[in-house]
C-alpha cells in the first residue's frame, strides 16, 4: 500500500490504471489508512534509545540471533580460518529454562460474574468458565500459551490475536451414479475460535509512548499470504475480481486514481492483506493488494468494541510508557557477547597451546610431514626449526568467562534451577536461597505473563457473549421460526468427587426472574432429565440473562511456582491421617480427596474404589500402623532438592 509508482523521465507514471474505480468515500478512507501506514512504518524503522540506538526491526533480528544460536561464517582469508567462531547457546539454554518453569503449570483465567443488583452469580461463574475451557480446548489454548512465552523471552513483545469466525470453501460430491456437485461447507481447520501470536514485524502501531495496547489510535496488520489461503474468505466480496496474485493495486492522491503495478515480491502468487482497525473512529478495514473489501465506513465487529489483541513481554523498560518491553535476549546480548568473544579466545589459545606455530632458521624448506611421531629427518645444512612462544594465560580466561557467566546467571536464572549441578558444594541454606531467587525472578515474568492471561480472558468472554450465545431461525417440528440455540458438551468433569458430563444448553424459552416455585419445577424437570445416579449434569441457560451480566477476569496468585508432587501428595496424606479420626468430618468426602486424590491411579475416577454396598464401618477400618506424615515431608521435600 506504500509502493510509490513508476514515473517516467517526463513526470508521466507509466503504470497502467485500474479497473478498480471505488467511491470518493473509499478514496478518503484508502489515503487515510496509506498515511497512517506511512507512520507506523516510521515507527518500525526509527532507532529508539530503549533498544540500544536500534530500530525494532534490527532489535528483533539480533534478538532472533541469539535465540537461533546464529555464528558467522567461516571467513575467506586462509590465514584466519583456523580461528573459532563458535557460540555458546546462551540465551537459547536460560529461554527454554524459564519457559519450561513457567508452563510446568499453565495459567488458566478465573471469572467473576457480577448481577444488575451487584451480587455475586456464583452459577453464572462457573458457567462461563467451562465456556471458557471449551473455547480454550477450541483455539488450542495451552499451545498459544507455550508458544507466547518463548516469544516473551526472545522479543520485544507478544502479542496475541483472538477471534471468532466461520470460513466456508467448495468442495466436490460425488452420487451413486458417479455425479459430481459442488457444495460450500464450513471449512472446520480455519473457522471457529482461534488464536493467533502476531509477529511483531507485521503489526503496525500509531504510537510508540502508548503502552496499553487498546488505547492506541489505530492498529494496522500486514501479512502477506499465499492467494490460494486467502481465497475462501474473501471470494464472495463483489470487489474480488480485482485481486490477482502479485498485482498491487495503487492509489495516487494527485490524480485520485488507481493504478496496477506487479510487485516482485510478491512473486505472482502471493498477496498483500492489510487490517485497519481504529479506535476513536471504531472502525475495522481490510484491504487486499490495495482493494477494499469491506465498506468504507465497517465498524469494528467486536459488541465490546475493543482491538482483538493482548499483549506482555518479559521486563518493563519504564514505568509503563513504551510500548515494547525488555526482552531476556536483550538483557543478555552483552554478557552473550563477552562470552561468545571470550570463549573463542580460550578455543584460539588452546590450540595454539597445542600445535604451536613454528620458525625455520636456514635455507633448507621442511613440509609438515617433518611433525609426525617418531619420523627422523636429517638437516643438511645448520638448519632448526623453534617454537614461536605462546605465553597466553588461558587460565585468566577462564576465570573471567566464569565470571562472566555468574553475571548471565543474575540476569536469567541460577544453573540449579535448570537442572544442572552447580560448581562445589552448596549447604541447604545457600540451596533456599537460591532457589528463593529465582522463584522470584520467575515471579515477576509470571505476572506479565497474568496480564496475557487476562486480556486474552476479556476477549474470550466479549466472544462468548458474542457468538455462542446467538440462536439460529431453522426448522423445529415443521414449525419455521424456532430459535435453535448451542449446546456444550464437556466430558470428563470433576463434580462432587465425581467425574461426569456437564452439559450447557443454552435456552431462551424460560424466563430468567422465575418465581422460588417456578425454579423448584424447572430443578426438578432438569433432574428427572439428567436421570438418577447419572454420570451427566446439565445447566440450562438463558442466553439474555447470562450475557447482561457484567463478568471480571483474575489470574490467582502463586500459579508460577507450585509445589512439587512429592510434597502434595504427603500433605494430602498427612491431612487424612488428621481428617480421618476426626467425628465432625465428612469420612466419605476425606477418603475419596485426600486418600484416592493422593495417587495418580485413582483420583481421576475415585467412585470405582468406593465400596456402595456398605460392608464394613469406614471408621473401624482405618486401623494398623501408618508411616509418620511428618517423616514423609521431610523425605518429599528431600528427594524435592536432590
Amino acid at each position: 500500500m506504500i509502493t510509490d509508482l513508476e514515473i517516467r523521465k517526463d513526470g508521466k507514471d507509466i503504470s497502467q490504471i485500474s479497473d478498480y474505480k471505488p467511491s470518493d468515500d473509499a478514496k478518503e478512507v484508502t489515503q487515510m489508512v496509506m498515511n497512517h501506514f506511512s507512520l507506523a512504518n516510521q515507527i518500525h524503522t526509527k532507532p529508539y534509545f530503549e533498544f540500544n540506538d536500534m530500530s525494532l526491526i534490527q532489535r528483533m533480528s539480533k534478538n532472533q540471533r541469539s535465540w537461533n544460536i546464529w555464528q558467522e561464517p567461516d571467513s575467506a582469508n586462509p590465514d584466519e580460518q583456523w580461528k573459532s567462531n563458535a557460540v555458546r547457546p546462551i540465551v537459547r539454554n536460560r529461554a527454554i529454562s524459564i519457559a519450561a518453569h513457567l508452563t510446568s503449570k499453565i495459567q488458566y483465567p478465573k471469572v467473576f460474574a457480577q448481577n444488575d443488583q451487584d451480587e455475586e452469580d456464583k452459577d453464572a461463574s462457573c458457567v462461563m468458565r467451562d465456556l471458557m475451557e471449551y473455547v480454550g480446548q477450541q483455539s488450542e489454548y495451552e499451545r498459544t500459551y507455550l508458544y507466547a512465552v518463548i516469544s516473551a523471552l526472545v522479543n520485544p513483545a507478544v502479542i496475541v490475536h483472538s477471534e471468532y469466525r466461520e470460513i466456508y470453501r467448495d468442495v466436490k460430491r460425488k452420487d451413486d451414479k458417479g455425479k459430481i456437485t459442488k457444495e460450500k461447507i464450513l471449512d472446520e481447520e480455519l473457522s471457529g475460535f482461534r488464536d493467533t501470536i502476531v509477529p511483531l514485524d507485521e503489526l503496525y502501531i500509531g504510537n510508540i509512548y502508548e503502552h496499553n495496547i487498546q488505547k492506541q489510535p489505530f492498529l494496522i496488520w500486514r501479512k502477506v499470504v499465499d492467494y490460494t489461503e486467502i481465497q475462501p474468505k474473501y471470494q464472495d466480496n463483489p470487489n474480488w475480481k480485482y485481486i490477482k496474485p502479485g498485482l498491487q493495486i495503487l492509489f495516487d492522491e494527485e490524480t485520485a486514481s488507481f493504478y496496477e503495478e506487479y510487485d516482485d515480491d510478491l512473486e505472482d502468487r502471493l498477496v498483500e492483506e492489510v487490517v485497519y482497525w481504529n479506535r476513536h473512529m471504531d472502525l475495522k478495514l481490510v484491504f487486499v493488494n490495495g482493494v477494499l473489501m469491506t465498506s468504507h465506513d465497517e465498524p469494528n465487529p467486536r459488541i465490546d468494541k475493543k482491538y482483538p489483541f493482548a499483549k506482555t513481554g518479559y521486563e518493563l523498560f519504564d514505568e509503563g510508557k513504551f510500548f515494547y518491553y525488555m526482552s531476556l535476549a536483550n538483557k543478555m546480548s552483552k554478557d552473550e557477547e563477552i562470552i561468545n568473544t571470550l570463549y573463542r579466545m580460550v578455543i584460539d589459545g588452546t590450540f595454539l597451546k597445542i600445535m604451536p606455530p613454528m620458525a625455520l632458521f636456514g635455507n633448507e624448506e621442511i613440509s609438515s610431514d617433518v611433525v609426525m611421531p617418531g619420523k627422523v629427518t636429517q638437516f643438511q645444512d645448520a638448519t632448526q626449526m623453534t617454537e614461536i612462544g605462546n605465553n597466553g594465560d588461558l587460565n585468566s580466561g577462564i576465570n573471567v568467562l566464569n565470571k562472566v557467566e555468574d553475571s548471565a546467571n543474575e540476569s536469567s536464572q541460577a544453573p540449579r534451577q535448570m537442572g544442572q549441578d552447580g560448581k562445589g558444594q552448596k549447604t541447604a541454606f545457600e540451596v533456599s536461597q537460591l532457589e528463593q531467587n529465582a522463584m522470584v525472578n520467575l515471579g515477576l515474568f509470571g505476572q506479565m505473563i497474568g496480564y496475557l492471561v487476562r486480556d486474552l480472558g476479556e476477549l474470550k468472554i466479549g466472544d462468548i457473549c458474542q457468538y455462542m450465545t446467538l440462536g439460529e431461525v431453522t426448522e423445529l417440528t415443521n414449525e419455521s421460526g424456532m430459535l435453535k440455540f448451542s449446546r456444550v458438551i464437556l466430558p470428563n468433569k470433576k463434580i462432587d468427587g465425581k467425574i461426569k458430563t456437564k452439559v450447557i444448553d443454552f435456552n431462551g424459552n424460560f424466563k430468567s426472574d422465575m418465581s422460588d416455585k417456578e425454579y423448584e419445577k424447572k430443578s426438578f424437570a432438569l433432574l428427572e432429565k439428567e436421570g438418577l445416579d447419572s454420570d451427566k449434569q446439565i445447566y440450562e441457560v438463558n442466553p439474555e440473562f447470562f450475557i447482561n451480566l457484567k463478568y471480571k477476569v483474575y489470574v490467582e496468585p502463586g500459579m508460577i511456582n507450585p509445589k512439587s508432587e512429592n510434597v502434595t501428595k504427603a500433605l494430602m496424606l498427612e491431612e487424612y491421617d488428621r481428617a480421618v479420626a476426626n467425628p465432625l468430618a465428612d469420612q466419605e468426602n476425606v477418603y475419596r480427596d485426600l486418600l484416592l486424590g493422593a495417587y495418580e491411579e485413582t483420583k481421576d475416577d475415585p467412585d470405582k474404589y468406593i465400596n456402595k454396598g456398605g460392608g464394613m464401618n469406614l471408621q473401624s477400618a482405618i486401623t494398623g500402623n501408618r508411616p509418620s506424615p511428618v517423616n514423609a515431608v521431610n523425605q518429599a521435600e528431600k528427594n524435592n532438592v536432590q
